[in-house]
């Protein structure tokens, strides 16, 4: 089964924060840096360290095995490396012994900083190969934010990473606790949400939400009401969008509508399981953890989060990457010719349906497989339609830092130790000094 975002990054968050507080000089392209010379792990394949498990990694491994038996380069070769905080630790070390894999999963963030050692190969020249890249209907056809997802700006907009695990920030509603309250269907804007969220505690005595404080979903409540979170090269959150996305929280917590989630724990989706709650907070990705703990598709559903507007629609898209090692000519030839595969339609489809990641290609609506799967159960398509407005975080160098910033703001306010103007305040300041420290 396919695990959520929350729990895929869980331990890369702690590895991760402190190391990328700091800046080198970045080389004017990864892919050309001269000190970038870095020996194949294994002469012999283009290893993958990869995190996939269980029936996933089942998956992976039937594509890889199709992909080898009509590839005529370098074998393909998945490495379970562990988690993403051990193949982090793991590519660390393995950039200051100078000797790599062809790829290995990564966020953006760890990209950044691998591409700062000259590590990372810029794919922008494979992408535009005659012969072996991709045509200008190819790149049309996959969704925007997906390919900006991997466009790096502190490296000159290079694409330094290709897309892999794809999922989006959803709306989970309870129809069993929304029924007792007297409601009939799930808000669409982030006034409904607060209203049934007054209705839901007076005629039930029940919570509206149990808030996961992530910053991804911060970002997703900013971007609902049309938000910017990156300005002319920076992180700047000082928007009335920021500060409306904190007043809801902050009014939530005050008349007892919401709770906190321990942090890095699935407490929220329990409760919804229970029928404690009425709405979670959750990437798509956490859908089948969602069906265990409803026993089924019944008494339950997803939406689009709610919007300011919702004509003008937006959400967050999260999802590792897979980057590309400067190591031999050979190496990064088979490695994109993998990716190319990989995300190829019908293949790309597959992967979608069989582990439950969403496809990064339009034309995933063609495939039989997957209008099969939306036919099962009439949610199963929700999170496939939030592609198309869906919007990717900022790949900037001390990104995770930012993050845990947030975070910790909106545990302030949702806590009542500040209110959401204070803390903008110190976030923005502690920001700024993360941006003074480079």
């Amino acid at each position: 089964m396919r695990g959520s975002k929350g729990r895929e990054l869980a331990i890369a968050v702690a590895v991760c924060t402190a190391a990328l507080s700091a800046c080198g000089p970045r080389p004017e392209s990864p892919r050309d840096n001269p000190a970038a010379a870095f020996r194949p792990i294994a002469p012999g394949a283009a290893d993958l360290w990869d995190r996939q498990t269980t029936e996933n990694a089942d998956v992976l491994s039937a594509i890889v095995t199709s992909f080898n038996a009509q590839h005529t380069g370098l074998p393909v070769k998945i490495v379970q490396s562990g988690n993403y905080g051990d193949i982090y630790r793991k590519t660390t070390a393995a950039i200051k012994a100078g000797t790599l894999p062809a790829m290995a999963v990564a966020y953006g963030n760890m990209t950044v900083e691998y591409a700062q050692s000259g590590a990372v190969a810029d794919l922008g020249p494979f992408i535009r190969d005659p012969v072996h890249g991709l045509s200008d209907t190819d790149l049309a056809d996959f969704f925007p934010a997906v390919l900006e997802q991997n466009r790096y700006p502190e490296f000159g907009g290079a694409i330094l990473s290709w897309p892999y695990t794809k999922a989006v920030l959803v709306m989970y509603f309870n129809t069993r606790v929304l029924t007792a309250a007297g409601i009939d269907a799930p808000p669409s804007t982030w006034d409904e949400f607060l209203s049934m969220g007054r209705t839901i505690k007076a005629k039930t005595g029940k919570y509206a939400l149990c808030l996961d404080i992530d910053a991804s979903t911060l970002n997703a409540m900013i971007f609902s009401r049309g938000g910017e979170i990156h300005k002319d090269g920076r992180v700047d959150f000082r928007s009335p969008q920021t500060r409306d996305a904190l007043t809801l929280i902050e009014t939530m917590f005050k008349e007892d509508l919401a709770y906190q989630n321990s942090p890095r724990t699935f407490g929220d989706q329990t409760a919804f399981g229970a029928g404690e709650v009425a709405f979670a907070f959750r990437p798509s990705s956490s859908l089948p953890y969602f069906k265990l703990v409803m026993e089924g598709n019944e008494g339950w559903g997803v939406a689009r989060i709610p919007q300011l507007d919702p004509a003008k629609p937006a959400t967050v898209l999260y999802g590792a990457n897979v980057s590309v090692f400067n190591t031999t000519p050979g190496h990064q030839a088979a490695a994109w010719a993998f990716l190319k595969h990989f995300t190829s339609p019908s293949v790309n489809a597959k992967w979608a349906v069989k582990t439950g990641y969403l496809p990064c290609r339009k034309s995933a609506t063609e495939d039989s497989a997957m209008q099969a799967f939306w036919g099962e159960w009439k949610y199963n398509r929700v999170a496939f339609d939030c592609l198309s407005f869906a919007r990717s975080e900022p790949n900037v160098a001390g990104w995770q830092t930012i993050r845990s910033l947030l975070e910790n703001a909106a545990t302030e306010v949702a806590t009542g130790l500040k209110d959401p103007q204070a803390a903008i305040d110190s976030l923005q300041a502690a920001v700024d000094a993360e941006y003074a420290r480079r």
